[in-house]
């Protein structure tokens, strides 16, 4: 890292400039503000109001398939001359590529050791990754290509050319535009969480199945104001003006004008072109080889419940609140059907609870069981129980006022996480706590749960 006194650079003051007073000395911090404050001002500019993408006349980062690979692919870039390198806007930021290379030909594919070198002395939150090698799925998936871009400092152990060879020392350091590209396997959405100070790009799509690998670019290109104003004069036509375009197409109720917009304007090429409309009720061929994760639809397996496994959970005074049990069943459940039974000791007598419910996984998850409270007492009746329901799969309730203090508890079980292969459920115990002297918690009992997982 570079040796400075202090970052003074604050985004919120809006400073626009430094002015260097007279008589006073020069320091490292104001110099390296005015830096920050002319470069951060030219990257918001970019940002907001340009956008990100590429360049029109370039065609840089354009992912191009390479014949028979199906785990790589080209990075398109330029000539090899700064003004012709391949070009690419990303959050105010001109990422540059000179030439063209492999996803397995840079650097941190090649030379992963160069991760763990960038990263020395920054917190995990601005580390980097090196490049892991791309896999090919056994059926359909969908991966998303992005670029990665941040800064990092260089100093004349990367650069000799740093060291003034009339006085011998390395006056400054260098800030140096880096950027890789990365690919999310089986992308869902949502890219990863940017390291503090990154910025990503989203090139490009692979539509994968199995060895069958087809790129879907989605850069933003042709990107420029020069453009964009050839395209308004294009719009315009012949009036410049768009009251005189609306006067000469519209009459004055606003109705649009015979003639100005009719068959004749349509080519006969057009007319004559109905039979090639294809019938994609009649075809049943997939022409255009659409697979089902492009159209969005999921697997068979995901819309039936052929998927099924009876598990078992129990529960013990061992057990503290918030005590989780993760269960393996080897697909995403569903839905869940629970039967589960309850005994605890009161009074010197095992009194037992019955309790059946349900949990549809759907997000948001809805569970609910019918539970009962058992109360055993010292005078007739004796004991009561009274039903009621819980949003879980299992409930009971028991209270021993036969006995100082009383003891009593609350128990439940809840799914609290679904995953690809299976659930997690989590033990609740509500009784209370200490030795006081009205009332203490359950010493004996015992629960054990019953479910059929359905996915």
């Amino acid at each position: 890292m570079g040796n400075f006194s202090r970052d003074t650079f604050d985004k919120l003051k809006n400073y626009v400039g430094v002015r260097l007073q007279q008589g006073v000395p020069l320091i490292d911090a104001d110099w390296n503000e005015l830096e920050d404050i002319r470069k951060y001002e030219l990257q918001t500019f970019i940002k907001w109001f340009i956008g990100d993408g590429v360049p029109k006349g370039n065609d840089g980062f354009h992912i191009v398939p390479i014949p028979s690979v199906n785990n790589d692919f080209v990075i398109q870039g330029g000539n090899g001359t700064a003004e012709g390198a391949g070009r690419c806007l990303v959050e105010g930021w001109e990422v540059m590529h000179p030439t063209s290379i492999r996803y397995r030909q840079q650097t941190l594919f090649t030379n992963p050791e160069k991760a763990t070198e960038w990263n020395k002395g920054k917190p995990d939150n601005e580390k980097i990754s090196a490049l892991p090698a791309l896999t090919v799925p056994a059926g359909p998936r969908t991966d998303l290509v992005y670029l990665d871009v941040w800064e990092r400092e260089v100093n004349a152990l990367e650069d000799d050319k740093l060291v003034n060879p009339l006085i011998g020392l390395e006056t400054c350091v260098r800030l140096k535009r880096e950027w890789v590209v990365r690919v999310v396997e089986d992308y869902r959405g949502s890219l990863p969480a940017e390291p503090v100070g990154h910025a990503f790009y989203s090139l490009a799509r692979l539509l994968r199945n199995g060895q069958e690998l087809k790129i879907e670019d989605i850069r933003r290109t042709g990107l420029t104001l020069a453009g964009f104003e050839d395209e308004i004069a294009d719009a315009r036509g012949m009036k410049a003006n768009l009251g005189n375009r609306l006067d000469e197409s519209l009459t004055a109720g606003g109705q649009l004008r015979q003639k100005i917009v009719g068959r004749s304007q349509f080519t006969v090429e057009l007319e004559n072109s109905y039979h090639t409309i294809e019938s994609h009720l009649s075809n049943t061929a997939n022409p255009h080889h659409v697979t089902a994760a492009q159209a969005g639809a999921l697997p068979l397996s995901a819309y039936e419940l052929d998927n099924r496994q009876l598990v078992s959970v129990s529960f013990s005074p061992t057990d503290a609140n918030g005590a989780q049990r993760t269960i393996n069943v080897g697909f995403k459940p569903r839905f869940i059907w629970s039967m589960g039974s309850a005994n605890a000791l009161l009074g010197g007598t095992y009194f037992g609870v019955n309790s059946y419910g349900f949990a549809d996984l759907k997000d948001p998850a809805i569970q609910l069981c019918t539970c009962e409270f058992i109360q055993k007492m010292a005078s007739a009746p004796y004991w009561s129980k009274q039903p009621y329901q819980i949003h879980a799969l299992y409930g009971a309730q028991f209270q021993d006022a036969s006995v100082a203090p009383i003891r009593k508890g609350t128990l439940s079980v809840v799914v609290s996480a679904v995953s690809d292969t299976g659930i997690t459920v989590v033990f609740g115990r509500d009784e209370p706590s200490g030795t006081g002297t009205t009332y203490q918690k359950l010493d004996h009992f015992w629960l054990m749960l019953q479910m059929l997982v359905l996915g």
